[in-house]
């Protein structure tokens, strides 16, 4: 998904740079755009005339962020608005990061599922007036998006949602730390015979009718040689994952090196799997502090040491490392965990 961003002073772009940072390790593809008079000290691209910048943006992308007022963000989508079959998602976030107001839902993305994912990253509060909040009727799909569950039984998912919509009470588990209110509709007790559960462990069924979400919280460091074909690529790293008991469920994504970002061979690995690639700056990456493990040859192509180790730690927020620095030829792979917070 394309997003762009607009902010219109200094202390907007610090919280726009915030707000970058989390959508592009969603693997969303952003810009950033400033006023005029501090677009080149944030390091942005000119906004220009308003008018002008929001008429060239607005059906090139998929949501636009406002970091200012919501009157200027009206008054600049206004002329432009049609339908939401070809509108983007438009948001407002006030300058000191307090409240993240959705305006506009786009045919991508809803600009409520946008608010509420970029206020839990800013601890802001999410300000919807459609009444389609988080009070409306849960669905399980919508649930494992938001917090990059794997649906193990995808028939019984929507079953389950069905009994939701029916009013049917569903029976909730999870293994995880839990943050919001769970709905009403999600209880407990003994007669309840279908319910959700949150694990790895697929083994255990607290419900009759058990619904495993399974989290995809594996990070997947990777670096090669340039013009290393996708299928070495590819059957490495299935060996790997097979070789420390990781089902491929789990991975959420996979990071690299900048300087691979166009690398063919990983993102054809990335794009067959149907998850996400990162690629982070070598600036970024070797300031990461940490305990690694032997030398990585390959990263040391690209003046990177412990590359794929780094990658992963990057990619999963400073986890915790599960598969160390493995070699083969031109190809280096690490994997770390990913501290899983659930979301309501």
């Amino acid at each position: 998904m394309k997003v762009c961003i607009l902010a219109f002073s200094i202390k907007g772009c610090i919280l726009s740079d915030k707000i970058e940072l989390y959508l592009e390790e969603e693997g969303h593809e952003v810009v950033s755009y400033a006023s005029d008079k501090v677009a080149v000290m944030a390091g942005k691209e000119a906004i220009g005339r308003l008018e002008a910048c929001v008429a060239g943006l607005f059906y090139e992308t998929d949501a636009i962020i406002f970091v200012g007022s919501c009157e200027t963000a009206i008054r600049a989508v206004a002329p432009f608005v049609r339908s939401r079959a070809t509108d983007p998602a438009v948001i407002s976030v006030d300058e000191l990061g307090q409240n993240v107001v959705s305006l506009l839902s786009g045919q991508m993305i809803t600009s409520n599922e946008l608010a509420f994912n970029i206020a839990d990253q800013l601890a802001a509060t999410p300000v919807i007036t459609n009444g389609a909040g988080r009070n409306a009727v849960f669905t399980v799909e919508a649930f494992a998006r938001k917090n990059h569950l794997y649906v193990v039984e995808s028939v019984l998912a929507r079953e389950i949602s069905a009994e939701l919509l029916y009013g049917n009470p569903v029976g909730f588990e999870c293994d995880y730390y839990i943050e919001g209110n769970v709905p009403e509709s999600l209880g407990g007790g003994d007669d309840i015979e279908s319910g959700i559960f949150v694990s790895t462990d697929l083994l255990s069924n607290p419900f009759r009718n058990t619904l495993h979400l399974v989290p995809k919280n594996i990070i997947i460091g990777l670096a090669c040689s340039p013009g290393t074909k996708a299928a070495d690529i590819e059957h490495f790293m299935y060996s790997n994952l097979e070789k420390y008991h990781i089902p491929v469920s789990r991975v959420g994504r996979i990071c690299s090196l900048h300087a691979l970002d166009e690398e063919p061979g990983i993102a054809e690995v990335a794009e067959s799997m149907n998850i996400k690639y990162q690629t982070y700056s070598d600036e970024t990456l070797l300031e990461l502090d940490g305990n690694y493990s032997e030398d990585d040859p390959v990263g040391d192509i690209f003046n990177v040491d412990h590359a794929s180790e780094r990658c992963a730690l990057r990619g999963s927020h400073g986890g915790k490392l599960i598969i160390k620095t493995q070699l083969t030829n031109g190809i280096s792979m690490a994997a770390a965990v990913k501290k899983l917070t659930i979301r309501f």
